[in-house]
């Protein structure tokens, strides 16, 4: 055993305060995940960093659909890297900790949907517009993501592969497909051109409807590549990352 490593008891066998594993037909063990001492700070590390980008993005950049700046972007996306890594890195693995889960649906049905809701019914001019777009693309669907990322982790599921959720959970929203399909599910005619911020970024301005569906055709096998990758060997190789088990 090298310094600084933790052996974790198997989920078979009864851990910490007599709590069995599953072959006990007791329920509720906790799993910790075996890693390098170097590596068992890096859940809180990244929560703590993300939490604060999160915060620097809420308070100290525009509530707006345009990107102003490219680094807005980045600092939105790397404050979500962060939360992510922070999931994917949490060290317990419990049926006991499902209420975690619970969490953002607090959060969702006592601010978000409430505040979503008031722009729909008290802003007929669209006077608020801007704000109601930060809500539902820079709260709302990176919300949705993280919650299944961090339900799949409580519930065993491992490091990389809940990595590769939260990832492709960003790519597809920002492929394009959804401002293709916007003009699909709702009653309007298909523009010539799509003007959408997320693209224009990389494409330097509006794009006609046809290099739209070429750019989220384009995302397809990034999408794909990132799902096989075989980002539990790299973590395993670099932090002595064992897998996890899901607990009972």
């Amino acid at each position: 055993m090298t310094a600084g490593s933790e052996i974790t008891p198997s989920p078979t066998r009864p851990t910490g305060g007599g709590s069995a594993g599953p072959g006990s037909g007791r329920g509720g063990g906790v799993v910790r995940i075996t890693m390098h001492a170097r590596a068992r700070h890096i859940w809180w590390i990244a929560l703590v960093t993300g939490g604060a980008g999160a915060a620097f993005v809420w308070l100290a950049t525009p509530h707006a659909r345009e990107i102003a700046q490219t680094w807005q972007l980045g600092v939105k996306l790397l404050a979500f890297a962060c939360l992510c890594v922070a999931i994917a890195f949490f060290p317990w693995a419990s049926s006991r900790l499902h209420w975690l889960v619970y969490v953002p649906f607090v959060f969702f049905t006592a601010y978000l949907l409430p505040r979503i809701s008031f722009f729909y019914y008290m802003d007929a001019e669209r006077a608020q517009h801007d704000s109601f777009y930060t809500h539902l693309y820079l709260l709302l669907y990176p919300g949705i993501v993280l919650t299944v990322a961090a339900a799949y982790r409580l519930g065993g599921g491992s490091p990389g592969n809940c990595l590769k959720i939260a990832v492709n959970g960003i790519l597809i929203v920002f492929s394009g497909l959804l401002d293709l399909m916007w003009y699909f599910v709702n009653p309007i005619e298909l523009p010539e051109v799509i003007d959408a911020p997320h693209i224009s970024v990389f494409t330097g301005g509006p794009i006609s409807y046809g290099a739209t569906i070429l750019f989220a055709l384009a995302h397809v096998p990034i999408v794909v590549g990132v799902a096989l990758l075989p980002l539990d060997r790299w973590i395993g190789r670099s932090f002595a990352v064992a897998p996890t088990e899901p607990a009972p």
